[in-house]
């Protein structure tokens, strides 16, 4: 239907253009020039020659990579997730996990996690329009049926649809000491600025399962013996439009909407009737931007984006159980800037409240089959574990000022932010189980039957869970100053910075230097660049909310004289205690080599980059005695952070791009090595996690700790990439194509192997060496025009996902979600005025 609609949709437009091609000789010169009085005059711009990829930073600049508008026009997928396009830069890493079909991964729109340079993605600091937009909360958790996780949380709080987005700036090592509170990289996306012409844009685009080929590994295939499950069924959708409006000559506005949406069909288990049930994400955008010259050297610009999100969970194995995650939030800012003489100055105030919640109903209950009614099963689930609330607010001020001094140029520049978090599960929850069943069951409270607690003369849920509400806040303020002084000396091009940093959480005082010399050498225009730089990471605020979260109660009663009735406490489980939070701030220092210059008719860069990061937060978790509230002796685990944890990276990049004509190509690769102990702040350090445990491993007995120190890290972390793309125009700029590829090499790591090798009569785990298969990814896009007029040009858009349809995935063991996305299409229809 969707795909009718779009072909009809562009056929009618077609039809249009050529009726008013048609009629035009036949008009009289009088009507001809009433008409031309009557329609505004519409600028066709020339954009004949294709769209260059990417363009690189000044050699003093060597880690930037910038995105241009036109380049995120032919390059983003279908979907409007303009993270994709970093696959066409050699240092940004995806997960392995990409591409599989599962419903999970099919109904998730939200922006693909990336890791930058070695680091996690939660270690990125990502900025819109000069806002910044990283969670400080915890993120890790994807699991929406979790008692205490929200389930829909993202590294990068709030973000907009690529047909919003007017330049997209990568800095992936050689950062400037302007830019703080990461250890990975920087995502700076900066929304379009509003034309002083008036302009209108509009789009609608669809997929879904009859538009797309499903691929099982081998190994999986096997397994399955040719008893496939149903091919995931699954509808998505993407439209939006944009109106730039000139309000006065020094006065431009831009509003701009975008909606994506996608529906995944799932399948209630067996034991629950089985049929099909839909569940739907769906993501907005709204923005509005202004900019007001108010003088000649006075310019206000402000922005207002709310971006939320909202995504339904329901679980297969059970009933009356629809939860609704919540994300994304609003960004808004206000920025001054002017010049006084040969100095330019700015201030920024700005505003994040990003929201993380989750509705879901409330209480759990597990009732016997027997008396469930609607449920084969032993024991049946219905409802879930009630409402969550997770926020983050930031109240920010930035300030900067940039001038020559003494032959060289000084630049300095004050951040603060505030921010505001909390946690709260609004009212108690409870989860009742372990039924007792029978014709003889009598309940002492009448009112238990209509809370399903206990049924007379069928069942009696004989124990209950009780989550207590809570509600955690923590404020920290963050205070930075930095400076920086580009000069030449002797024919060296030098930038030297440094970035002091303080925020009231962990109290550390934080000095990050920044150092950057290029030379011009003699020879093909090259210009060699080394880095000297250190970064400190964002403050993560989880453990802090969930030190004081409540204890856990649980409650049984047994039948007295044959009458179940009231409860009684019988254990209490205190929750993990975080303590001891006098922490240093994680840091990654940083020495970096890069050359750039012309080759074969482009331009290359060579980059090299060697990270070492340390006092990274991981935890050290033990057990301890305590006595409860009813008198008895319980363990209980305790968690301590500590900054046990490290990494180190190891990457070497080679790109070259050029334009010729029509055509543009650019290639590159990246070979690295990424090891760390700490994937994300709740893991548990080496010594923890492994403790003094021996495997067996290549014919030895041998510490695990040492086994997998020299790992691979699992995921984000292919040791070789290689990326090419390739853009072109065609027929007077009317078609527009482009193909870009990504290639994963093969790698090996360490791992259980599942099986128990017995050694003088002890019996040990086995390890070996796991071989992951290459994968490879080509895409297409072809944008064709179908009519412009003078009212306008119709574009229709085709995007094809792994377009040799391939297995991206060979490693994959899944049997009951064993599904694989081959080639897929997005047709999408767009207008422009």
């Amino acid at each position: 239907m969707r795909i009718a609609l779009v072909s009809s949709a562009g056929a009618a437009a077609l039809l249009l253009a050529g009726a008013a091609q048609a009629q035009a000789p036949d008009q009289t010169q009088s009507r001809t020039d009433q008409s031309d009085a009557a329609i505004p005059t519409v600028v066709v711009t020339d954009e004949s020659r294709a769209s260059t990829a990417y363009n690189y930073g000044a050699p003093i600049n060597s880690g930037e990579t910038t995105f241009g508008a036109d380049s995120v026009r032919d390059r983003a997928p279908g979907s409007g997730d303009g993270n994709q396009l970093l696959k066409l830069a050699p240092t940004v890493q995806f997960s392995m996990s990409e591409g599989m079909a599962d419903n999970e991964s099919l109904q998730d729109i939200r922006p693909a996690q990336i890791s930058i340079s070695g680091a996690s993605g939660l270690d990125n600091l990502y900025i819109l329009d000069g806002v910044g937009v990283t969670s400080q909360l915890d993120t890790f958790s994807g699991d929406p049926d979790h008692y205490d996780e929200v389930g829909a949380a993202s590294a990068q709080a709030i973000w907009v649809d690529s047909s919003l987005i007017g330049e997209i700036t990568l800095l992936d090592s050689n950062v400037s000491a302007e830019y703080g509170g990461f250890l990975g990289g920087v995502l700076d996306v900066k929304t379009r600025a509003p034309s002083s012409a008036f302009g209108f844009t509009a789009y609608y685009g669809a997929t879904e399962t009859d538009m797309a080929s499903y691929r099982i590994p081998d190994n999986v295939r096997e397994r399955l013996a040719g008893a496939y499950p149903d091919k995931p069924q699954y509808e998505k959708s993407r439209y939006g439009f944009t109106i730039d409006l000139p309000v006065a000559e020094r006065f431009n506005l831009l509003a701009g909407y975008s909606y994506s949406d996608s529906t995944v069909t799932y399948y209630r288990n067996a034991t629950y009737g089985g049929g099909a049930f839909g569940q739907m994400s769906k993501s907005e955008q709204y923005l509005l931007k202004g900019e007001y010259d108010l003088a000649d050297h006075l310019k206000l610009d402000g922005q207002i984006t709310w971006s939320p999100y909202e995504s339904m969970n329901a679980n297969a194995n059970g009933i009356d159980n629809q939860m609704y995650q919540h994300g994304g939030g609003l960004a808004s800012s206000l920025k001054l800037e002017g010049s006084r003489g040969e100095a330019d100055w700015s201030i920024q105030i700005s505003y994040l409240d990003s929201d993380n919640d989750r509705d879901a109903p409330t209480p759990n209950y597990s009732i016997p089959s027997s008396a469930s009614g609607w449920c084969s099963s032993t024991n049946c689930t219905r409802g879930s574990f009630g409402d969550l609330e997770q926020r983050q607010r930031n109240y920010g001020l930035k300030t900067s000022w940039s001038q020559p001094l003494a032959g060289g140029d000084l630049r300095l520049g004050f951040d603060f932010t505030q921010t505001d978090a909390a946690r709260n599960r609004p009212e108690d929850n409870r989860a009742y189980s372990r039924g007792a069943t029978g014709s003889d069951i009598k309940c002492l409270y009448p009112e238990e039957a209509a809370a399903l607690t206990c049924v007379p003369g069928s069942y009696a849920l004989t124990t209950y869970f009780v989550y207590p509400s809570y509600f955690n806040e923590v404020q920290l303020q963050r205070y930075d100053l930095w400076g920086e002084y580009s000069f030449d000396w002797n024919g060296f091009d030098v930038r030297a910075g440094l970035r002091y940093g303080y925020e009231s959480f962990l109290e550390n005082h934080n000095f990050a230097p920044r150092l950057s010399v290029a030379r011009l050498l003699p020879w093909a225009g090259t210009t060699l660049t080394v880095g000297l730089n250190r970064y400190y990471s964002n403050s993560f605020l989880g453990y802090a909310l969930r030190e004081n979260s409540v204890a856990n109660y649980t409650y049984k009663r047994e039948a007295v004289r044959g009458v179940y009735g009231n409860w009684v406490l019988s254990a209490y489980s205190s929750p993990i205690k975080y303590s001891n939070l006098d922490l240093k701030t994680p840091y990654s220092d940083e020495f970096t080599v890069a050359a750039q210059g012309r080759m074969l008719g482009g331009r290359y860069r060579i980059k090299g980059i060697l990270r070492e990061a340390e006092d990274q937060i991981t935890r050290v978790e033990v057990s301890e005695r305590y006595t409860t509230p009813i008198g008895t002796t319980a363990t209980r685990r305790t968690s301590t952070p500590t900054n046990d944890g490290h990494s180190s990276y190891r990457g070497l990049s080679l790109e070259w791009t050029r334009d010729f004509g029509r055509h543009t190509i650019s290639a590159n690769t990246n070979i690295s090595k990424t090891k760390t102990s700490a994937i994300d702040y709740f893991t548990q350090s080496d010594d923890t996690l492994y403790g003094d445990e021996i495997v067996y491993y290549n014919g030895e007995l041998r510490s695990l700790i040492e086994v997998v120190s020299e790992n691979q890290r699992e995921d984000f972390a292919s040791p070789l990439v290689i990326n090419a793309d390739w853009a072109a125009t065609w027929l007077g700029d009317r078609v527009r194509t482009n193909v870009n590829t990504r290639y994963r090499d093969e790698f090996q790591r360490v791992e259980d192997l599942g099986t128990t090798t017995t050694v003088d009569g002890a019996r040990y785990d086995t390890w070996g060496v796991v071989t992951y298969d290459p994968s490879v990814d080509v895409n297409l896009s072809i944008q064709a025009e179908v009519a412009r007029t003078q009212y306008g040009t119709t574009t229709l858009d085709l995007r094809v996902n792994n377009l040799f349809d391939t297995i991206r995935n060979n490693n994959s063991t899944s049997t009951s979600q064993p599904y694989q996305l081959g080639r897929n299409l997005w047709v999408s229809l767009k207008y422009q005025y």
